[in-house]
């Protein structure tokens, strides 16, 4: 009943709130919805059954966090806020291959396959950076294939319907390490990918929790067209463990607006009011001193009055390699590549 209450208030007072009404501070037990909606309805002035409608049902939702939503065509019910399946695939920094997620779904582990192997072809890689930031998705199976393509044993690994599914790992599976990038705007599919991979021992998770929707979901049918899709039950690991919200193994603060201007532009400095400026790959370190010790004594003019002074450094002299600002990105980057250096110091 509590859970109940808890809900059912802030959804009044949104309800209010739309219709321009305030609600006093009570410390006993809110009043019936339905009753205030109907007082409402029959002397509240200015304001339609369409509009009241419309508020009561824009609060439930709301405040049900993502557990609840409308499709408001039937063409979208496969299609989510992500988007594209694999967005990006990268090489960092000479030897990570980057490879950045939009949605779960059908096609995502055979993008990721193909785009790995295609980076490795050329490339000595020391790891894989996968982001499921701003991901999602509601194939679970497709999540599945996915954490096939790096997990090496067979063991139970999620459940979402009827029993749990044990991994099957590929023939040619993608080698460590791993670090999985979340936020969250991760949910999901997304959300159990991360899970599931960390369960298996794939990966460590880098980031800031993730959503929490990590459920099964049913379509109803609206009178007015759209659908209301309903999280029914909770996706689970192997082990029966729900899946909530995910906690990275390793957190960096990040706020999500400048999580996506990183997204957009991972070498892009933000200004201390965390306004974007829109600076080049290389613009920035034109700021900074990268004079070397040798460059000093080669160019310092050792006689006449000109004794002590800095010679013009040559015009063809090569630009600074560019530095990742993003926080996340770049934690992971220094993870794998210590990681790479300790596998390769053991053998």
């Amino acid at each position: 009943m509590k859970g109940f209450l808890s809900l059912y208030i802030p959804v009044l007072a949104g309800l209010l709130a739309t219709c321009g009404l305030a609600r006093a501070e009570v410390t006993n037990a809110a009043p019936d919805f339905q009753q205030v909606y109907e007082l409402l309805r029959a002397h509240l002035g200015g304001v339609s059954d369409a509009k009241l409608n419309s508020a009561a049902v824009e609060g439930l939702l709301k405040q049900l966090h993502g557990r609840a939503t409308l499709v408001n065509d039937l063409a979208k019910t496969t299609t989510s806020q992500g988007g594209r399946e694999l967005v990006k695939s990268d090489i960092l920094e000479s030897n990570v291959a980057y490879l950045r997620v939009g949605q779960v779904g059908d096609d995502l582990a055979e993008q990721v396959n193909a785009a790995y192997h295609q980076i490795a072809a050329n490339n000595r890689i020391a790891g894989v950076a996968l982001d499921l930031r701003f991901a999602d998705g509601n194939d679970y199976a497709a999540a599945m294939a996915v954490a096939d393509l790096f997990v090496t044993k067979k063991m139970p690994l999620l459940e979402w319907g009827d029993g749990v599914e044990n991994s099957q790992p590929v023939q040619n599976p993608i080698p460590g390490p791993l670090a999985v990038l979340v936020n969250g705007k991760t949910s999901g599919a997304a959300e159990a990918l991360a899970a599931a991979l960390r369960e298996a021992g794939a990966g460590l998770i880098i980031g800031n929790p993730t959503a929490g929707l990590a459920m099964t979901t049913r379509d109803f049918q609206l009178d007015n067209g759209e659908l209301l899709r309903v999280a029914t039950n909770p996706v689970k690991l192997g082990d029966g463990v729900v899946i909530s919200r995910v906690s990275p193994d390793i957190t960096v603060p990040v706020s999500l607006d400048d999580e996506l201007a990183y997204l957009k532009n991972p070498y892009l400095m933000l200004t201390q009011d965390n306004a974007s400026s829109t600076i080049g790959t290389n613009d920035f370190l034109s700021f900074v001193d990268h004079t070397s010790e040798a460059d000093l004594v080669r160019e310092k003019v050792k006689d006449g009055d000109d004794a002590g002074v800095l010679a013009p450094v040559p015009a063809n002299k090569a630009p600074p390699k560019p530095v990742i600002q993003d926080p996340a990105l770049a934690r992971s980057l220094d993870l794998l590549k210590g990681l790479a250096i300790v596998r390769e110091d053991r053998f």
